[in-house]
Parts: C-alpha cells; sequence; structure tokens
C-alpha cells in the first residue's frame, strides 16, 4: 500500500513522511479515527514506507522487494495483531491462528470494518478479543532481531479490544521498546483503550473522508456514474468501508426490497392463495439467503416507524427505498412496531434452528395480516 492509494489525508500523509526523513519516528502512535477514515490504510503505507528499500521523496518506491511483500502482507518484520473469537475447541487463541483468513480480507479490500471482520470469524454478534496469548507472542516476535536489518512494526487493529491481563503484559514492551521498534495502533474508539496503553502512546487524529473524495474513489473504483455516486457517498457519511459494503450488496438489496413490497401487499391485501405462491418462491431461496432477507425485512419497518420522527428522510436508503418506504410507513407506527420487531426476531431465531421455511413465512405472513389490520384501526 502506498501513500497515494490512500484517500484523502494528504496533511497526515506529510506528517509521516517527515518523521522517516528526519529520523523522528516514535516508537508508539495510536492512530485514530471512526470506522473507515482510512487510518488503517495509512498505518500500512507507512509502514510500508519505513521499510522501502528506495523511499521516494513522497512516497515508498512500491518496486522494491520489501514494498512488494509489504504490499501482500507477508513482510517477515511486518507483523499484525487483531481481535479474535477465542475458541478451544478450534484452537483459536491468538492473531497468528487466523492470519491467513485476515491477510485474505485485507487483500479482498483494505479498508475493512470490525463487524465484517466478525461475521468472517464466523459470528458477528460476538464480541472479538485480544488476550493474554496474543501479548505473549507480541513480545517474542519484537525481542526477536528484524529478518531484514532495518524495524520491526507491529499493527494492532482495535486495541480496544484488549483484555486488562493482556494490555498489561505490554506495557513494559511497550514503555521500553527495543531498538527500531515501530507500534502502530488503530482504533475507532480510544476511549475504550486501557488508559495505561493511551499513556504510552502518540495520538494521530484522523478525520472522516470528505464527501467529494469519497465520490471521486465510488468513480474510480466502481462502475456507477455520477449521480449513483454522488447518492451513496451521501450515504457513507464518509466510511469507505461502509462504501464497499452498500456497493457490494446493492442488487441483492434491490431484490430483497421487490419482495418485500410484494409480500407487504399481500398481507395488506390477505390474498391467501398469492401468499402461499410467494411462500413457495421463497423457500426456494436458500437458508442463507432467507435470514438475510428477514433482516432487511427488519430494518425495512424500523426505518418506516423512525420517518414518522424525521419528516420521511432517511438518509441511509437509497433511493428506491425511500419511494416505497414514503407510502408504506403509515402503516407501521407505535402500536404495531414492537410486534413486528418480535415477530420478525422469533422467524430468525427458528429459521437458524432449522425450522421449515414454508411453515415458518406462511406462519408470519398470516401474522403480518393481523398486525397490518391493526394500523387500519388507528386514527
Amino acid at each position: 500500500m502506498q501513500f497515494k492509494e490512500v484517500i484523502g489525508h494528504s496533511e497526515l500523509k506529510q506528517q509521516l513522511i517527515k518523521t522517516v526523513q528526519k529520523n523522528k519516528i516514535s516508537h508508539a502512535q495510536l492512530f485514530s479515527g471512526k470506522e473507515g477514515a482510512g487510518h488503517f490504510p495509512l498505518a500500512v503505507a507507512y509502514a510500508q514506507y519505513v521499510l522501502c528499500k528506495d523511499q521516494q521523496e513522497n512516497d515508498s518506491c512500491g518496486e522494491c522487494p520489501s514494498c512488494k511483500k509489504t504490499a501482500q502482507f507477508i513482510h517477515p518484520d511486518l507483523h499484525f495483531s487483531f481481535p479474535v473469537h477465542l475458541n478451544k475447541t478450534n484452537k483459536v487463541q491468538c492473531s497468528d491462528d487466523l492470519l491467513n483468513e485476515f491477510r485474505k480480507m485485507l487483500l479482498e479490500d483494505i479498508y475493512i470494518g470490525k463487524n465484517h471482520w466478525y461475521n468472517t470469524m464466523g459470528n458477528q454478534n460476538k464480541q472479538g478479543v485480544i488476550g493474554v496469548t496474543e501479548s505473549e507472542n507480541i513480545v517474542k516476535k519484537l525481542s526477536l532481531k528484524s529478518f531484514e536489518g532495518g524495524y520491526k512494526i507491529m499493527i494492532m487493529w482495535l486495541p480496544e479490544s484488549m483484555n486488562l491481563a493482556a494490555g498489561n503484559k505490554l506495557l513494559k514492551i511497550i514503555e521500553e521498546p527495543p531498538p527500531n521498534t515501530l507500534y502502530l495502533l488503530i482504533t475507532d474508539d480510544k476511549e475504550k483503550i486501557i488508559k495505561t496503553i493511551l499513556s504510552r502512546t502518540q495520538p494521530l487524529n484522523f478525520s472522516q473522508v470528505n464527501e467529494e473524495e469519497v465520490k471521486q474513489y465510488i468513480s474510480n473504483k466502481f462502475s456507477l456514474n455520477s449521480e449513483e455516486a454522488t447518492h451513496f457517498a451521501k450515504l457513507a457519511d464518509g466510511n469507505l468501508h461502509k462504501v464497499r459494503m452498500m456497493l457490494e450488496h446493492h442488487e441483492e438489496k434491490q431484490e430483497y426490497l421487490k419482495e418485500f413490497a410484494i409480500w407487504m401487499r399481500l398481507c395488506y391485501s390477505r390474498n391467501i392463495t398469492e401468499t402461499i405462491d410467494w411462500v413457495d418462491k421463497v423457500n426456494g431461496m436458500g437458508r442463507e439467503v432467507q435470514k438475510d432477507f428477514l433482516l432487511f425485512c427488519l430494518e425495512m419497518f424500523r426505518q418506516s416507524f423512525i420517518g414518522h420522527y424525521t419528516n420521511g428522510q432517511l438518509l441511509a436508503l437509497s433511493q428506491k427505498q425511500q419511494q416505497f418506504l414514503s407510502k408504506f410507513a403509515i402503516y407501521i407506527h407505535h402500536n404495531n412496531i414492537a410486534d413486528f420487531h418480535e415477530e420478525i426476531n422469533k422467524a430468525y431465531y427458528h429459521l437458524e434452528r432449522n425450522a421449515n421455511p414454508k411453515v415458518l413465512f406462511l406462519d408470519l405472513s398470516l401474522k403480518i395480516f393481523s398486525l397490518l389490520k391493526r394500523s387500519t384501526d388507528v386514527s
């Protein structure tokens, strides 16, 4: 990763370059910003510049063996630490146990996000941990001589997930590091970092990428016209990880919206025969798609309800979603939103536990019949 590949942050790039050129590299630095702000990519670009064998005035050369290895995240003097789901059964205790999976994620898109990584490990709702075993490994790695005679660099992503015992084991080596050792801590929430660790780092604060830079990034990376790029740049709110997630799932969300609209119309009209036909179609989707569709439905109900309090301004939605919800939202209100939420969550729970999808969606449809009827009883 070169500096020129990182979106925005021109002043921070120059600041980091000067620390190398003037030989004033602080041994422990904290890159702090919101998810998708670019602090992780810039840390990698910084590491590549430090390790580069032919440093240019404003960037790494990108061509030397060191740069090529760093670009693939396999440089022997560049180490990564990140939260994992501790699992004795699968023998997962530290970053090294999932390093291949982490590298694969970085190669797909370096603008990474916590929930995406947790989902990659198998459970988006389970918190990852940087634990004691991880700290012990870090101390061992950084106590050894560098392979290529230069800096040893540790990039720790999400240090706020470090537990107290792990933090205590790192204090000494952070405070009194071996020569030519660089720690780069990349946080989305510095207030949650252990205070003794936080106090030993030099902070570097990242603002969100501005809308115009996000739009340019979208235009260059994805096949979208100017209007579409502008729309997604607004939705992204400076989060370049969110951009990727939105665009990756854009087509399927459009299909979900179509099915949601059909389903709600059938439920409102109480058309049993066509509802059964619709359930037959959904039954052929596959369980994971059905689960994702239920989560989409849950979000549509939530956004419909929120719209009553925001004058219909739902900035997290596509234009087609907003157009549909502007008409549908009148049927979702304080008398039925809690029940919609409960029934969709119950259906998701049972679907995860291998309930018959055909029976489940038909039963859920009958319940939605009743809940939508309740909307017509509200004056």
